[in-house]
């Protein structure tokens, strides 16, 4: 089978946690814990150059990507940059070269827990777990996740739970053209036209359709409890 075929029998994937998943998985953990290692050790300099290498890196996975689907005819209405992952690619590699506060809080509140869940949950598990879009999809989610947790080791980010209604705000301006893009299409990026199966979403589908989309402010609230716990100030 070729490495870069984008078109496979539905057996040739993988099941959620799997022992293809978990070695993933384990992979991902590793690449992310040395790349912090690695910049927390760094001077200012090579702090520059490894920021920079980052953000590139996943600009050229997520248009390499692209490059490959669009060969083969697969490129469609339902693989434009439009999901969070996808923003996120753009925003780390802004972040690498020109830098931002607000930018760097957004990607650790939001981006970053949308990385890991995808990492978790990856949507392209009907793909075999060796091929392109299984190395890439892992990849540049592993990328995406490490970068605010490299900036958070090195003490160039400071988590601010002050900053995240502001997040929260900047997310509900990129979600509503985007929720009328899907309404119009109907596809599902942000995942705003229906939940995914076998997703936390999917516990709030007895909500129907939009009511299920209550469920993410109670996940966003649980998700940011867990990371900004360690960050809250003190009495």
């Amino acid at each position: 089978m070729d490495f870069f075929d984008c078109s496979f029998p539905e057996e040739a994937g993988f099941a959620l946690f799997s022992p293809a998943h978990l070695l993933w998985l384990l992979f991902c953990v590793g690449l992310a814990a040395g790349l912090c290692l690695l910049y927390r050790r760094a001077g200012r300099a090579k702090r520059r150059r490894l920021r920079r290498g980052l953000g590139l890196a996943v600009l050229v996975l997520e248009l390499l990507r692209a490059l490959v689907l669009f060969s083969q005819g697969a490129y469609d209405l339902g693989r434009l940059p439009l999901h969070l992952c996808s923003i996120a690619v753009f925003l780390t590699c802004f972040h690498a070269f020109w830098g931002g506060e607000l930018t760097g809080q957004f990607l650790y509140a939001l981006c970053l827990p949308g990385a890991a869940a995808a990492l978790l949950l990856p949507d392209w598990r009907s793909c075999p777990p060796l091929c392109f879009m299984s190395c890439c999809g892992f990849t540049l989610h592993a990328l995406t996740a490490a970068y605010p947790l490299m900036l958070l080791s090195g003490g160039d980010l400071r988590p601010d739970p002050g900053s995240a209604p502001l997040c929260l705000g900047l997310l509900l301006l990129l979600a509503g053209p985007v929720y009328l893009f899907d309404i119009l299409t109907g596809t599902n990026y942000m995942f705003l036209n229906w939940p995914p199966e076998a997703t936390p979403l999917a516990w709030f589908s007895f909500l129907g359709r939009p009511g299920y989309l209550l469920g993410y402010p109670l996940l966003i609230a649980a998700v940011w409890t867990l990371l900004y716990f360690p960050f809250r100030k003190k009495a």
